[in-house]
């Protein structure tokens, strides 16, 4: 999280009198995120739980003063957009959209979900054309969705491809309303498409629309993925209603600065037959050790025999039956030694038909992988991540092992990725344990794994530091010397 005031959120939108939503919802939202709330007052509105009474709107004059004033003396590095009451106010918040170079994240209020009217059609009108082509993330529920398409008898995918056409960056539709046992949001940008969904929980939380999009700006903000500023943000929602208490007739959000917890994450699936779907892969060593990825069966040889227990082999070759003859070679091989942990890289199907012990998949093999093949195989299965998104992913497959990297600096292959260091590594830890064995990659070497193993964490992987070293037995030797000394 950014230092406390350290930089601002601009925060517009409606004053609720019961302080259950509105302006109320995001400013402590973005204090207990760790940045300054900057309210700007578009109406103060009359509502309780019977519904809204009235919105009571600013003048625009009035409204940009007061938006003066809020930007007088503080930085803003996000804008978060609310109720918009009407034209002349949605035509002021474009104005000021249109100043400022940052993330901008608006909750569409404009088909009230307890009650009240529905903005008139010439601020839906001005919104559409004018003000969604300057957001970063729209995130409507799914109402207010059918409101904003013109096409309401569309499927929410295509109305949101359709707006996305029409020039918004990105969306993030809310599934709350929905009726199934699972909480399902959809995300889509004009790069990538998911669902990520978390069983419901029986209560009737006021202003979570508010929060989480307030929860998104301030991740944006941070300069998070915007994969992972919704999944870190549908966690913190997830937290607040779990611990939500009761006051008057409503369930109040729980704000919590505490660390993310692995229960509140949510899952993710990139097609809807896969939201809930559950797998059950075999387990394998909570601490898998020194983990070599080798790019033959030779060195697979070579490793077993001076006592490496974890070892996966890495082919990149296109050629189907030098691949299988090579992986059919390296199983024979990890068979002739007692409690091997082999993985094969890629080539599930080449694993299954060969019977190795498991296979390694990366985010992108996840897309064509049939996992319930590879589960009914009794394969152990283990996935790559690298972000908090990819790790929703990976949680809802559930695998038997789950590798964070690169943790350092690589020069393997080319990596979009910054290094995790070790706060991430510590983080990821701190999730997983005593759920998924995790296993660091990425730029490991001896001295690097000392340092890892003080983390904590049960497994490196390593891909040069072995095959690339003048004398490779004596590397070997002192890194499995190292990761038994430091064990005990």
């Amino acid at each position: 999280m950014a230092e406390q005031n350290q930089t601002a959120i601009l925060l517009i939108g409606g004053l609720d009198p019961q302080g259950c939503a509105g302006l109320t919802a995001d400013i402590q939202t973005v204090s207990h995120h760790g940045f300054h709330p900057v309210p700007l007052v578009t109406c103060v509105t009359e509502q309780t739980q019977n519904g809204m009474r009235a919105l009571n709107p600013l003048t625009a004059e009035k409204f940009l003063k007061q938006y003066e004033s809020c930007i007088a003396d503080f930085e803003i590095a996000a804008i978060k957009i609310g109720l918009i009451p009407n034209l002349e106010i949605a035509q002021a918040i474009e104005r000021i959209v249109s100043i400022h170079d940052v993330p901008v994240v608006m909750d569409p209020v404009m088909a009230a979900t307890s009650g009240g009217k529905q903005v008139a059609s010439d601020v839906l009108n001005f919104v559409r054309k004018s003000l969604l082509p300057k957001i970063t993330l729209l995130t409507p529920n799914l109402p207010e969705m059918q409101y904003i398409s013109a096409n309401s008898d569309w499927s929410v995918e295509k109305q949101v491809r359709q707006l996305i056409e029409d020039g918004l960056s990105a969306c993030l539709v809310k599934g709350g309303h929905g009726d199934q046992s699972f909480v399902s949001d959809y995300f889509a940008n004009a790069f990538s498409q998911f669902y990520c969904y978390q069983p419901r929980l029986n209560k009737n939380v006021r202003g979570t629309g508010c929060v989480l999009a307030s929860s998104l700006a301030c991740y944006l903000a941070q300069g998070e993925d915007i994969r992972d500023a919704v999944i870190l943000s549908r966690s913190y929602i997830n937290r607040g209603i779990r611990e939500s208490q009761p006051m008057g007739p409503y369930q109040l959000f729980s704000h919590q600065r505490q660390p993310v917890e692995l229960r509140d994450i949510p899952r993710l699936s990139y097609t809807p037959d896969l939201i809930g779907k559950s797998f059950s892969f075999p387990e394998c060593p909570d601490r898998l050790g020194i983990y070599p990825v080798v790019d033959s069966a030779d060195w697979v040889n070579r490793l077993l025999t001076i006592g490496i227990k974890t070892i996966q082999l890495r082919l990149k070759q296109t050629d189907n039956a030098f691949l299988n003859a090579e992986i059919a070679s390296a199983v024979d091989i990890s068979n002739q030694h007692s409690d091997i942990n082999f993985f094969i890289n890629d080539h599930w199907r080449m694993a299954i038909d060969n019977g190795a012990y498991g296979v390694h998949l990366g985010q992108e093999d996840l897309h064509d992988a049939d996992l319930l093949e590879i589960e009914q195989a009794g394969l152990r299965l283990g996935i790559s991540t690298h972000s908090y998104w990819e790790l929703a992913r990976a949680l809802a497959v559930n695998p038997s092992y789950i590798a964070l990297g690169p943790i350092f600096e690589t020069d393997s292959k080319q990596m979009p990725w910054q290094p995790q260091g070790f706060d991430r590594l510590a983080e990821w830890i701190r999730l997983l344990d005593g759920h998924t064995p995790l296993v660091a990659i990425g730029g490991i070497d001896l001295p690097r794994a000392s340092a890892l193993h003080k983390t904590g964490v049960g497994s490196v992987a390593m891909i040069s530091a072995i095959t690339k070293a003048t004398d490779y037995q004596k590397v070997t030797h002192d890194l499995l010397a190292l990761w038994r000394h430091s064990a005990n």
